[in-house]
C-alpha cells in the first residue's frame, strides 16, 4: 500500500502523522505527506513542522516525500491531483480536534475524502496523543457490509506491528418500543443469531493478523442504542482506539450535530478512527 497523509500544518495534524508514519513503517515503503497551501500557516511554521514529521518518520526508517499543492476547486481537489485511484492508496487525515457548531467531521475535507471512494481513506480523532499512533487494544465495532470488512482487514494489517488486543463487537441494533417488548427466549435468539455471524466476521479478520501475540475475541449485544454500546464497551475494554466503518447513510448525506458518528466522536474515552474503501473498485 502506499500511505498518504492529508496535513493541515496543526497541532491535531502532528498527531495524527504519527498512525501515518507507524502504517507506512509497517508497509515497508514510504510516506507521502500532501499539504494544500492556505493562509492559515505560515512558510516558516510549516517548514518547522514538516522537518518534525520527517524527524519521526527517518527514526521509524520511513522516507518521506512532501508535496506543498495549490488548491484546485479547494482544498479536497488540490489533494485528489496527487491522489492515485485504487485498492493500494491509503490517505490518513483527521477531524477537526474540537467540535464546532457543525461537529467534528460534518464539512471537513475528511468527510469528503470519506466519500470519494476512489481509494481507501483513514479519518482520525485524536484523544490520547500520548499514544504516539501505536495502538495496543482495539476496540472494532463490526456492521454486516462486505466492503467494510475488506476495509477492516486493510486496516488491521496496518495496525498489526503494536497490536495485542482485538475486541469485536456487532449490535443487533432493535427499535425502543420492540427492545421493550423483547422476551428472554427472543433476544437470546437474536444474541444467537448475531454471534454466528461475528464468529465468520472473525475467522476472516483473523486471516490479516499475525498468530501471536494478538488476543481476539468478539461479543455480540441486543440493544436499542448500538452508539452506547460502544462508547460503553470501549471504556470496558481500556481501549487504545475504536476503529469502525464510516455508517453509508451518515457520510453520504453529511453528518450533522446528533449524528452517530458525531456523538461517538464527541464522547470517547479512546482515539477513534473511521474508515473506507473504494467500494467501486471491487475486491482486494
Amino acid at each position: 500500500m502506499a500511505i498518504f497523509l492529508a496535513y493541515d500544518g496543526s497541532v491535531n495534524g502532528d498527531w495524527i502523522a504519527r498512525y501515518a508514519v507507524n502504517f507506512a513503517a509497517h508497509e515497508g515503503g514510504g510516506l507521502t505527506v500532501l499539504h494544500v497551501e492556505t493562509a492559515e500557516i505560515s512558510s516558516a511554521a510549516l517548514a518547522d513542522k514538516l522537518e518534525n514529521i520527517e524527524r519521526v518518520a527517518g527514526l521509524a526508517s520511513v522516507p518521506v516525500d512532501v508535496r506543498i499543492l495549490p488548491m484546485r476547486d479547494g482544498i479536497h481537489g488540490g489533494l485528489l491531483e496527487c491522489l492515485p485511484e485504487g485498492n493500494a492508496t491509503v490517505v490518513v487525515c483527521g477531524v477537526r480536534a474540537r467540535a464546532s457548531r457543525q461537529g467534528f467531521l460534518r464539512r471537513t475535507i475528511s468527510e469528503q475524502l470519506l466519500n470519494d471512494q476512489r481509494f481507501m481513506t483513514v479519518a482520525l480523532r485524536v484523544v490520547q496523543p500520548g499514544l504516539l499512533g501505536s495502538v495496543q487494544r482495539l476496540l472494532m465495532p463490526v456492521a454486516g457490509h462486505r466492503p467494510g470488512i475488506r476495509g477492516a482487514r486493510r486496516l488491521l494489517g496496518l495496525l498489526a506491528p503494536f497490536l495485542r488486543d482485538l475486541h469485536l463487537l456487532h449490535v443487533v441494533a432493535v427499535g425502543a418500543l420492540k427492545f421493550r417488548r423483547l422476551s428472554v427466549e427472543q433476544a437470546g435468539q437474536l444474541r444467537h443469531d448475531a454471534q454466528l455471524y461475528l464468529d465468520k466476521v472473525e475467522q476472516e479478520l483473523a486471516s490479516a493478523l499475525p498468530e501471536e501475540p494478538i488476543r481476539l475475541d468478539a461479543l455480540a449485544r441486543v440493544s436499542d442504542d448500538w452508539v452506547r454500546e460502544i462508547l460503553l464497551e470501549a471504556g470496558r475494554f481500556r481501549a487504545d482506539l475504536v476503529a469502525m466503518e464510516a455508517p453509508r447513510a451518515s457520510v453520504a448525506h453529511g453528518t450533522g450535530f446528533g449524528d452517530p458518528l458525531e456523538i461517538i466522536f464527541r464522547d470517547t474515552p479512546c482515539d477513534v478512527a473511521i474508515f473506507r474503501g473504494p467500494d467501486r473498485l471491487g475486491k482486494d
